[in-house]
């Protein structure tokens, strides 16, 4: 189950920072909402 709910989120955040990326001035931001959104996955 781990495995399976950790690549649903590694595919979502995938399709986030492809999003960002293409505005280009919102690149900096998805970097640090990385690093938030894997401190709650290990803290679940």
């Amino acid at each position: 189950f781990g495995e399976k709910t950790h690549f649903s989120i590694v595919q979502s955040y995938s399709l986030a920072k492809s999003r960002s990326f293409s505005s280009g001035s919102e690149h900096p931001k998805p970097k640090g909402f990385s690093g938030q959104q894997t401190n709650n996955l290990v803290l679940e």
